[in-house]
């Protein structure tokens, strides 16, 4: 083989290397006053964290794969935290995190994505 057949084929094999790459999901991650939820890994579940002894609940809002509108609350109490059931087949894909504010809309972050 010559300097360039070689080249070219470890140009493939390096490409054929990299896209082989598992594909690794993100954690997704957010907090807004009080409330703090995330899903990590693969996704399949959730967390909600109450960081403040307010007295008022927080909460995630989530979607899945294949379901949409999910909730997972936390009663629990101060630096508390819940957690909702897995599925990495309908792993999660946005999620949000919530503080109940009395007499007013909910205090709520951004969406993260997967």
């Amino acid at each position: 083989m010559n300097r360039k057949q070689k080249i070219m084929v470890l140009a493939v094999a390096g490409a054929a290397l990299f896209g082989a790459a598992p594909a690794m999901a993100d954690d997704m991650y957010g907090k807004r006053a009080g409330a703090e939820a995330w899903s990590r890994g693969t996704n399949g579940g959730v967390a909600v964290k109450d960081n403040w002894a307010d007295g008022d609940e927080t909460y995630a809002k989530y979607d899945r794969r294949t379901t949409s509108k999910h909730e997972l609350r936390n009663k629990s109490g101060a630096v508390t935290t819940v957690y909702g059931p897995s599925d990495t087949t309908n792993y999660v894909r946005r999620l949000m995190a919530c503080q109940e504010v009395d007499f007013q809309p909910d205090d709520c972050s951004a969406w993260s994505y997967r």
